[in-house]
């Protein structure tokens, strides 16, 4: 097998415009700064595949430079604005599980896990064993903390561990989630009935976000993300996902769009004005009035893209604790 060549920038163009790319001398500029697996990354949607002596070949014939640009662009923007909207959600998740966790067992009850861990689905060796690494992480986490309040004697119990409330505060995301996916049923449906959602919902949502935001935070590219495990899909979302399987009512899409729904439903109850327009303004100039780019993001025509994200018409309540 060849090792791949080291090709200079302007043999990197020549390249792009062989396989049909159209560009202008001025395009190299943008690839010395953006790099050539990232552009083709980008293109690779909007491209033609052919199979060459068993290897992939993308076929660029019809492709400007310039609508590669734009997708790469707006997919920056997007994961900006759609980090802004996951972390409302965070916040609020870590709130309302600090608020069911302190008030049913207390500042340091959430230490004790069997006290609110599901014991019907989790064995006691499995409980024991996720409180002895939550425990090893926090402990970990709270010596990195800046925070005064952590610091403080009268907010720690004897073996240093912080309050409940406190302690939210230094879990990651996907942290917040494990606890989360571990609760009693009883303590998942108080925390689902903040989110105006089923427990069943909650999770399988806060799996889908937390997969998302590592994908925001990480650089990498969310608007041809593909969901390996299909988050939990609401029927009245489906005459706007864009659906794989024709037959036997079709399968939605598990791209951007179902994403955008999921993020949508879970930040409304905890802000009922959230100011939508930046993704919504993204979304638009990515399908760009074409069904064809709708289906890429996995909506089922530039329709649904522009109407899922419109103000709600209808009076909704705040979500409230119980």
């Amino acid at each position: 097998m060849k090792e791949p060549l080291s090709l200079s920038f302007d043999e990197q163009m020549a390249l792009f415009e062989e396989r049909g790319m159209q560009m202008t001398s001025k395009d190299v500029e943008k690839l010395k700064v953006i790099g050539y697996y990232r552009i083709k990354q980008f293109a690779a949607p909007l491209a033609n595949k052919k199979i060459v002596n068993e290897n992939t070949v993308y076929d660029y014939k019809g492709i400007y430079f310039s609508d590669v640009l734009k997708r790469y662009y707006q997919d920056k923007n997007l994961r900006i604005h759609l980090l802004h909207a996951i972390e409302k959600i965070e916040v609020a998740l870590k709130t309302w599980v600090a608020f069911i966790l302190g008030e049913q067992y207390g500042a340091f009850g959430y230490l004790n896990f069997s006290e609110w861990c599901d014991k019907n689905r989790y064995s006691k060796f499995e409980i024991e064993k996720r409180q002895f690494f939550f425990k090893k992480d926090l402990l970990r986490a709270t010596s990195r903390s800046c925070t005064e309040d952590i610091k403080l004697k009268k907010n720690k119990e004897k073996d240093n561990f912080p309050s409940i409330w406190l302690a939210v505060e230094v879990l990651t995301f996907g942290e917040l989630v494990r606890l989360v996916e571990i609760m009693s049923t009883r303590n998942k449906r108080k925390l689902s009935k903040m989110f105006r959602c089923t427990d069943i919902e909650l999770l399988s949502w806060l799996k889908c976000i937390n997969f998302v935001r590592n994908a925001c935070a990480h650089n990498a590219n969310v608007i041809d993300l593909q969901l390996e495990t299909k988050p939990v899909c609401r029927s009245d979302w489906k005459d706007y996902l864009y659906n794989v399987n024709k037959s036997n009512n079709g399968t939605p899409s598990n791209k951007l769009a179902i994403v955008i729904f999921i993020i949508k439903t879970l930040v409304t109850p905890i802000n009922e004005r959230y100011g939508w327009k930046n993704i919504r303004r993204n979304i638009a100039r990515l399908v760009d009035s074409s069904d064809k780019n709708a289906h890429l993001l996995g909506f089922s025509d530039c329709a649904s893209a522009y109407k899922v994200l419109e103000k709600s018409n209808g009076t909704t309540t705040k979500a409230s604790l119980p």
